[in-house]
Formats: C-alpha cells, sequence, structure tokens
C-alpha cells in the first residue's frame, strides 16, 4: 500500500475523533506528520496508519462519530488503536455501503456516536 499524507477532510476528522476519545491519552497527536495507506474498502474512506511494527493488531475502538455524505447517506467513524495503543486504523463506512462522495468540511458536521438516521 502506498503511504500518503492525510487530506484536509481526513485531518478535520481525525482531530474531531482525537478530542472525543477521553479512554486514550497519548499526548498531542501531529496530524500533519501522520502517513496513511488508503484500504481496499471500495471507495468507502477507511485509512491504516503506517507503522513500523510488522503486523500491527487491532486493540480497541477510541472513539466514534459520523457525518452525512452529499447524498444524505451517513457515513460511519471509527477509530481504532492497535495493542499496544498507537494509532491502527480510521474506519469509514456508508451504511448503504457505496463510495463514499466527500469529507465533511466544518467540525459540526463530524456527528457523536454511531449514524442516529437524523
Amino acid at each position: 500500500m502506498k503511504e500518503r499524507r492525510l487530506e484536509d477532510g481526513e485531518v478535520l476528522i481525525l482531530s474531531v475523533l482525537l478530542s472525543r476519545a477521553t479512554e486514550w491519552n497519548r499526548g498531542p497527536v501531529d496530524l500533519e506528520a501522520l502517513r496513511v495507506s488508503d484500504m481496499d474498502d471500495g471507495g468507502m474512506g477507511s485509512l491504516r496508519f503506517a507503522s513500523r511494527k510488522s503486523h500491527p493488531r487491532y486493540g480497541r475502538t477510541i472513539a466514534e462519530g459520523w457525518f452525512k455524505d452529499i447524498d444524505g447517506i451517513p457515513v460511519a467513524l471509527a477509530l481504532y488503536v492497535d495493542r499496544e495503543d498507537d494509532l491502527f486504523e480510521l474506519d469509514s463506512w456508508k451504511v448503504d455501503f457505496t463510495s463514499r462522495l466527500r469529507l465533511p468540511h466544518d467540525e459540526a458536521e463530524v456527528r457523536e456516536g454511531p449514524p442516529s438516521g437524523n
């Protein structure tokens, strides 16, 4: 997988989710320095964080949120850390499993918890 920097909307999502991650306190995260790889998820936008570990594995979910895509379909978000509590994945999926069409432009768009359908 090819590593890249975060897009602006991804930085926004991560900053919001990290601010809500009350059970995870690793100090400030330099979002501009993070490198990610796009996951093969049919265009729904999931990311794997670059790691020096040979086989990082899911540890736990530290924050959830969602936003409405341009077509009104909710996009669910979950931020995962690995077993050593390092950032692991940002899982992103539209509830109808179609490709995501956009990223949020404002913090207020990223709502708390799983999608409620509102």
